[in-house]
C-alpha cells in the first residue's frame, strides 16, 4: 500500500470542521522551522480550537496572506498583532492578526510518547528557546556593524 501525502490546504476544510465542533485533529508538519521540538514528517501535532487571544509561547497554526500554512511560536503579543518565530529560525514575523489564526497546537507525539504543551518541561523549553533568540539577536546587533567596519578597513588596504 502506497502512502500518499496530502497537502494541508486540501485537508484544512475537514480539519476545520472537526476543530470547530470541539474535537482535536492530528497532523504531521513537513517544515523544519520548529526543530528540534517537531521533526518534519516524523512527529505529529495535535491541534484544537484556538482561544480568542493567544499568549506568549503558544504554538498556533496560522495562514499567511500568501496562503501558506505556518506553525510558529508566539514570541510577542501586541495590540497590532502577534510576533511569531519558528524555534529553528531567528527571523521574526510581525503583525500576525487574530483572523489569521486557524488552530492551536496542544501537544506533540514524538514517536509513541505524547508531550502536552501545558507540561512544565515544555514551558521551560519554550522560555529557553525565546531567551536563546533574544541573546542571539543582541549578538547579531553587535556583530553585523563590527563586521562591516572590518570589511571597510580591509578594503582600504
Amino acid at each position: 500500500m502506497e502512502n500518499k501525502r496530502i497537502s494541508l490546504s486540501e485537508l484544512w476544510p475537514l480539519m476545520k470542521e472537526q476543530i470547530d465542533s470541539g474535537k482535536t485533529v492530528i497532523f504531521s508538519p513537513d517544515g523544519t522551522s520548529m526543530l528540534p521540538l517537531i521533526r518534519p514528517n516524523i512527529d505529529r501535532v495535535m491541534l484544537k480550537k484556538a482561544p480568542e487571544k493567544l499568549k506568549k509561547y503558544d504554538l498556533p497554526l496560522y495562514l499567511r496572506e500568501d496562503g501558506k500554512f505556518v506553525l510558529h511560536r508566539v514570541v510577542g503579543v501586541k495590540e497590532g498583532g502577534y510576533t511569531m518565530c519558528g524555534d529553528n529560525q531567528f527571523e521574526r514575523e510581525y503583525g500576525v492578526k487574530n483572523e489569521q489564526i486557524l488552530a492551536l497546537a496542544c501537544g506533540v507525539y514524538r514517536e509513541n510518547e505524547f508531550l502536552p504543551f501545558d507540561d512544565k518541561s515544555y514551558i521551560k523549553y519554550c522560555k529557553k528557546q525565546v531567551l536563546k533568540k533574544r541573546i542571539y539577536g543582541g549578538y547579531m546587533c553587535i556583530k553585523r556593524p563590527l563586521s562591516r567596519i572590518k570589511h571597510k578597513i580591509a578594503d582600504q588596504k
